[in-house]
């Protein structure tokens, strides 16, 4: 009893004892928040991981596709994203995380060759400091990345260019100044004899043809430009497809009045570039009469003609480029041209081209690309052109930009204008053709 009693006072008293208290929960508090900021360190450590694995997954996705690719075995693409992934990843000597766990599927939508989809999924353990105190030794972090790429195809490409007497407009600002000026109004070279009034006389009295007088000055001409883009494109066409791993071939056509095939059949890039030259100018001998004392009225830009011809020349239906057997080229149609038509077709029709027959070819499988060399307000600068193109087709409305955009396939209409770069521009709508990879997601 007597032993009790003073334990149960030192009990009480020692309850009653509240100057510790603060010490006491401080250290407990501290065990929670040393945990919670350290798990905040390893969940860092893990959202930094995954974005380099993301971005790892994401290089082994467009490796697996990358042209070079596109010619080898699925096998081989999904071995050569396996070696990228780990490669980008540094799992050879990053010891923050265990070995990502990948796994590489490879599809196809389509023809087997020409179409491929790469899904590159992988699960990775990044390694914990502190939860490792508290039962979790690893967070873990994934990810998928997919990426498909179409081979570029094997293709045929139509060229049709216009030689029609439109075409001698001058290439530059200040050529179409200096003809307007020296023939009185008139800014094309397209007159090529020197009777009745269209002729110039030079410094020694002789009388000269408006086309030899732009010749004898220098002037540029597009009909000079346009065969030399041509040639300057068969070799863009070739480096293409060297680094596509494609088969590019050419054939090659020009029109006026008339259709001309020059390469009738798609053939190899060189040797069309020695036949580019065969693409002239039409000789028209003046006003009204392409032939000396007949009259035509000019109807020199027959598109129903030309299209007419290039659909004969067109396969019935273009293949899908592959290489698989049974497999043709891909076509495309290259229109170079200035858009505006006159032609006799059950009377005189001058305007936008007509468009039914570009219908008709694309029905076919086949794309058509143009290249507009724009119809300028200003070089309708005579009397009768004002009259009878500038305000009707040019100006204040274009009708001939949205006849050719109806005609072109999506995406394929370029347009080059006065001082334009003919060959620059020639090249940037053939680019357009050329597939390239694209991540999915």
């Amino acid at each position: 009893m007597t032993i009790i009693r003073p334990m149960t006072r030192f009990a009480r008293d020692l309850l009653r004892d509240t100057r510790g208290n603060v010490l006491m929960l401080t250290g407990l508090a501290v065990i929670p928040l040393v945990a919670a900021t350290g798990m905040g360190i390893d969940y860092s450590r893990a959202a930094r991981l995954q974005t380099k694995l993301n971005a790892a997954a994401d290089a082994a996705a467009l490796a697996a596709v990358s042209q070079p690719m596109m010619v080898k075995t699925d096998d081989e693409a999904n071995s050569f994203a396996t070696f990228i992934f780990n490669q980008q990843a540094g799992a050879d000597h990053d010891a923050s995380y265990n070995a990502a766990n990948l796994t590489i599927t490879i599809t196809h939508t389509g023809a087997v060759s020409s179409n491929r989809i790469a899904t590159v999924t992988y699960t990775a353990d990044s390694h914990n400091f502190f939860g490792n105190f508290v039962g979790t030794p690893t967070t873990t972090v994934g990810g998928t990345s997919q990426a498909n790429a179409t081979r570029a195809p094997n293709i045929d490409f139509y060229m049709m260019l216009d030689t029609s007497p439109s075409m001698a407009l001058p290439a530059t600002s200040a050529g179409i100044t200096q003809m307007v000026s020296a023939t009185g109004g008139c800014a094309f070279a397209c007159h090529q004899t020197t009777l009745n009034a269209d002729y110039l006389v030079d410094g020694s009295g002789n009388r000269i043809s408006y086309y030899t007088y732009a010749k004898t000055h220098n002037i540029s001409l597009r009909t000079d430009l346009v065969p030399t883009a041509v040639s300057d494109l068969t070799q863009v066409a070739k480096d293409a497809a060297i680094n596509n791993h494609a088969n590019y071939r050419m054939a090659l056509a020009n029109f006026d009045y008339k259709y001309n095939n020059i390469v009738g059949v798609p053939s190899d890039l060189d040797f069309v570039k020695t036949k580019v030259p065969n693409a002239t100018l039409l000789p028209y001998c003046q006003n009204n009469q392409r032939i000396c004392g007949t009259g035509d009225n000019d109807t020199a830009t027959d598109y129903t003609t030309a299209l007419g011809g290039a659909l004969l020349g067109l396969p019935g239906t273009a293949g899908n480029g592959t290489n698989d057997v049974g497999d043709t080229p891909q076509a495309i149609l290259f229109l170079i041209t200035d858009g505006m038509r006159d032609e006799n077709s059950g009377g005189r029709k001058m305007g936008p081209m007509p468009t039914a027959q570009c219908t008709t070819v694309k029905n076919r499988g086949v794309r058509i690309a143009i290249l507009y060399t724009r119809y300028l307000p200003e070089s309708a600068s005579d009397s009768w052109s004002q009259t009878n193109v500038r305000a009707p087709f040019l100006d204040p409305a274009d009708k001939i930009t949205p006849a050719l955009t109806d005609c072109a396939s999506p995406g394929l209409l370029y347009t080059v204008s006065t001082d334009g770069d003919i060959s620059a521009a020639l090249a940037a709508l053939f680019r357009q053709a050329i597939a390239t990879a694209h991540l999915l997601k």
